[in-house]
């Protein structure tokens, strides 16, 4: 979509309406939380609208966007539900070996690290089956949900493998100066990142550690509808049809306010990944002249936000909608890390950068 190079003042008056909206109604109106791909398909529509970006051409991308992770979404299901009483066996002698918040600290550590190699929406789906079988308490659940999450988001900045984020960096950075390779996010974040999955992890670990002995597991027999899974696939299928819609339309915006920053208000303003996709942030963010200090500052940024609220990241959408977790309740947990991890990361990069 074509932006003219200068947005007049009132698109950008009522795109920041629009913004206070997606923060304000899913967590203080029941029925936007029982609703929310609804409301953020309408709000993504308006805000298109406002800014001028339909065409035939946008409304085709939007419509086809969706269809890979709905498509993982409904195989994956598929699988599991078919097939979980020999997958959930292995899973479960892995359990039983060691004490439960081990075992949680394990399982979100690799899925957090392994998840731009195979996709956060394979990740977060995984984490979501298990989650389902294994009787733990609501709390436990949705703050382990989380965890695994924020976990889920900032791996996946690892590799260009699987996941838009990292392709989009790697093919900007290509070029002079920075010539990236496969390997150029990995040497640039894996020591920025991993310390962080590390201690979500064993914040999730901790979260089942009163499970102890009496942590319940048992192998589904009541197998999920076809119907129920399509439901819930097609409920991803405008969750994230929502989300192209909102992050095109509020893209104006984002290059009007945040583009020519650097460094660590430029971080501060990645906030703005808790409605906006960060693949768009990074899109309008990245260019070849950037330096590396400044890049670490943007991507850290996208990635330690996305996650306060549900609708800022993939894999948040998709263990929500899997698990029944609703905005308030993904919220409580959700903000408090996220802010901890925004000042803990601040902190690290002031100093060590």
């Amino acid at each position: 979509m074509e932006i003219a190079a200068v947005t007049p003042w009132w698109v950008n008056v009522l795109l920041g309406i629009v913004v206070v909206n997606l923060l304000v109604w899913p967590l203080t109106s029941r029925w936007v939380e029982s609703h929310l791909e609804l409301f953020l398909l309408g709000v993504g529509a308006a805000a298109v609208t406002i800014s001028g970006g339909w065409s035939t051409e946008f409304l085709y991308e939007t419509l086809n966007y969706p269809v890979n992770v709905a498509f993982i979404v409904l195989v994956v299901s598929v699988i599991f539900n078919n097939y979980s009483r020999y997958i959930f066996r292995v899973l479960f002698a892995f359990f039983r070996k060691l004490e439960p918040r081990y075992s949680f600290a394990l399982l979100i550590f690799f899925l957090g690290m392994t998840s731009s190699l195979v996709s956060v929406t394979v990740s977060a789906l995984v984490l979501a089956e298990v989650l389902k079988v294994v009787n733990l308490e609501r709390t436990a659940t949705v703050r382990i949900t989380v965890f695994a999450c924020y976990a889920i988001g900032l791996g996946a900045i690892l590799t260009p493998l699987a996941e838009p984020l990292g392709l989009i960096i790697n093919n900007a950075l290509a070029g002079a100066p920075h010539h990236a390779d496969f390997f150029f996010l990995l040497r640039h974040f894996f020591w920025w990142i991993t310390p962080a999955v590390v201690l979500l992890s064993l914040a999730a670990g901790y979260c089942a550690r009163n499970a102890g002995t009496t942590l319940q597991m048992h192998i589904r027999e009541d197998k999920e509808t076809y119907a129920s899974m399509l439901r819930r696939t097609l409920h991803i299928y405008m969750f994230v049809a929502a989300l192209n819609l909102i992050s095109t339309g509020l893209r104006p915006l984002a290059q009007s306010t945040i583009t020519h920053l650097g460094g660590k208000i430029l971080f501060l303003a990645n906030a703005v990944s808790v409605i906006i996709d960060n693949t768009t942030l990074a899109a309008i963010e990245i260019v070849p002249s950037i330096s590396d200090k400044d890049l670490i500052y943007m991507v850290i940024g996208l990635a330690a936000f996305g996650s306060m609220l549900v609708q800022g990241n993939l894999p948040n959408i998709v263990a929500a909608e899997k698990l029944g977790i609703k905005s308030r309740e993904w919220a409580s947990i959700a903000v408090p890390t996220g802010l901890v991890l925004m000042a803990g990361y601040f902190l690290s990069l002031s100093i060590l950068l």
